[in-house]
């Protein structure tokens, strides 16, 4: 039977893919959800072909970060380096957030306490996932040996 932290951990695995598959589907193939992302992020962004086309290798990569997220779901134990390397990637993009702050803001017009209001969530992503994976880990007792 499953403990209930795994079940979750699951549950938060099949969020995270599902987020990653529709974004990166949708910056490929649909340029008003795009746009619709863009604004839920707070970002004022001028819609130059360069800009829209830099976008799509972007969707690829969060197409294939879903379909990794789809395997972690799966069978978190068995894929546990990937669960760790969303942990690894949502405090990258936390770390981002806080060191080119004042870059988003002069370039996206993201104001800066939207700009922490988003850091602050992807620590909080991170350290949710952390947790739940190490409170889902099978324990080995000590003192069979």
């Amino acid at each position: 039977m499953q403990s209930t932290s795994l079940r979750v951990l699951k549950g938060y695995l099949w969020f995270i893919a599902a987020f990653h598959l529709v974004v990166g589907l949708a910056v490929n193939v649909s340029p008003g959800m795009t746009r619709s992302i863009a604004a839920a992020y707070g970002a004022t962004v001028d819609w130059t072909p360069q800009f829209v086309y830099i976008l799509h290798p972007l969707g690829a990569f969060m197409i294939a970060l879903g379909l990794m997220a789809v395997a972690a779901a799966r069978d978190p134990h068995r894929y546990e380096w990937v669960v760790l390397g969303f942990v690894a990637l949502f405090t990258i993009r936390a770390l981002h957030r806080l060191i080119f702050g004042g870059v988003l803001a002069s370039a996206f017009s993201i104001a800066p306490s939207r700009n922490m209001l988003n850091m602050v969530l992807f620590f909080v992503l991170a350290i949710l996932l952390f947790g739940l994976w190490r409170a889902s880990r099978p324990r080995v007792n000590a003192s069979v040996r």
